[in-house]
């Protein structure tokens, strides 16, 4: 992928299964993301009347910032298609069921390498599906690496390296002076 992501970027309506050619208002893209909320929030409640096996996996019954920034993403990459188009349905029982975080983490990083080779067939779905979404993923996962990369940063401080953080922006940069506790670290 060449191009940068933007949010709410416009896709290529051949490839991605957009609604648009162009960018979709915001409006738009709320009334997905409010669907999408919807549904993920009434599966969880779902899954949790039945009196399924309480999985490893301690999630809120609605969607967190993250998975709503996640919704959002997708959303707008596929438009309407990511709530109508059964091929995704999927994608919305696995953020349901793990959350958005480990949807990014599986598309852009795939499991590690003592999955059964059913695990690897559902990733190499997941990616092969989501393929259009990896700039958005890769623009989040930079946005919040501490929420994204918290396992690559425990194996880095073991490591002894440090932990991957948000780049600053110029104006920080500007305002870190020897005297500061941050300049003193850098040392």
């Amino acid at each position: 992928m060449n191009r940068a992501y933007k949010p709410n970027d416009s896709t290529d309506l051949a490839s991605s299964g957009g609604s648009n050619s162009a960018a979709m208002p915001d409006g738009a893209v709320a009334r997905i993301v409010s669907e999408l909320e919807r549904v993920v929030t009434l599966m969880r409640k779902t899954s949790m009347q039945r009196g399924c096996k309480p999985s490893r996996y301690h999630l809120p019954v609605a969607p967190s910032r993250m998975d709503m920034a996640i919704l959002i993403a997708l959303a707008e990459t596929y438009g309407q298609a990511i709530v109508d188009d059964p091929r995704f349905y999927p994608v919305i029982s696995f953020v349901a069921e793990r959350g958005g975080v480990a949807l990014v983490q599986q598309v852009l990083f795939g499991e590690l390498m003592t999955c059964t080779p059913s695990e690897a067939a559902c990733n190499d779905a997941l990616c092969s599906l989501l393929k259009e979404a990896r700039p958005a993923f890769e623009f989040l996962c930079g946005a919040w690496p501490e929420t994204f990369m918290a396992q690559a940063n425990t194996a880095l401080r073991r490591l002894g390296f440090s932990a991957l953080t948000r780049p600053m922006n110029t104006r920080q940069a500007r305002s870190i002076r020897p005297t500061d506790d941050g300049a003193k670290a850098a040392r």
